[in-house]
């Protein structure tokens, strides 16, 4: 049987100021009390205190600024370090990385059609980034670039995430990103019709811009199935 290991104090102090933010009593940009008032509500030095904040203004849940104090960071400035790790040291858990990736962009497309069946004309301009991005993948292919032709493919599923404008989604998709360019260096090398690689992602705008949710979802989940294939996943 395992023995149970006790928190440390600094791990303590952590959990008490996660109980301040989750309380409410703290939101983003408001000031925290200082570490001498913190030590004091908490019953505990002020090395213990100075210490839990170095971490959570490496994580960028808090920010300290010098003569003003540390205050609340808002989720954008969140680091995602922890989960780039957690997703590096996974990477045998491969089909769980392409889920978690084919998730949040199959979502993304599904949001993006709606907004072209709504006639949007924020969708107009992704779709004219992502058409760039698929005439730059044939320009790689063409020109023998392989190099090209990645950063295309990347481009293109990073523009269509980042349309949805929703910071959460886009911050672990982000974590995403060695993972999904060595992904799709391997999968681009299994095309034996390397013209296939234009003609998936072209498809995909098109479904987009049809406004048809059902052949959107349906020509995406047959992209990302593809991927497993080539890779041979499951």
């Amino acid at each position: 049987m395992a023995k149970i290991r006790q928190k440390t104090v600094v791990e303590q102090v952590m959990e008490q100021i996660k109980e301040l933010i989750a309380s409410g009593e703290y939101q983003p940009g408001d000031k925290l009390p200082t570490e001498h008032e913190l030590a004091a509500r908490f019953g505990i030095g002020r090395s213990s205190v100075r210490e839990a904040i170095k971490i959570f203004n490496y994580l960028g849940v808090l920010k300290s600024k010098a003569a003003k104090g540390t205050f609340l960071s808002d989720r954008a400035n969140i680091s995602t370090e922890a989960l780039s790790w957690a997703i590096l040291m996974g990477k045998e858990e491969q089909h769980e990385l392409i889920e978690t990736r084919g998730a949040i962009e199959l979502w993304s497309v599904i949001n993006l059609t709606r907004q072209s069946m709504e006639k949007s004309e924020a969708v107009e301009e992704v779709l004219k980034e992502l058409q760039k991005e698929v005439d730059e993948m044939k320009a790689g292919i063409e020109s023998a670039s392989p190099e090209t032709t990645v950063e295309a493919d990347y481009n293109f599923h990073n523009i269509i995430v980042k349309s949805t404008g929703n910071t959460l989604f886009y911050a672990i998709y982000q974590t995403l990103k060695s993972f999904m360019y060595e992904e799709i260096v391997k999968s681009q090398d299994d095309y034996s019709d390397r013209s296939l690689i234009v003609s998936e992602h072209q498809h995909i705008v098109d479904t987009i811009r049809s406004g048809e949710i059902n052949q959107s979802v349906v020509t995406f989940s047959s992209h990302i199935e593809n991927i497993e294939s080539r890779l041979n996943i499951r």
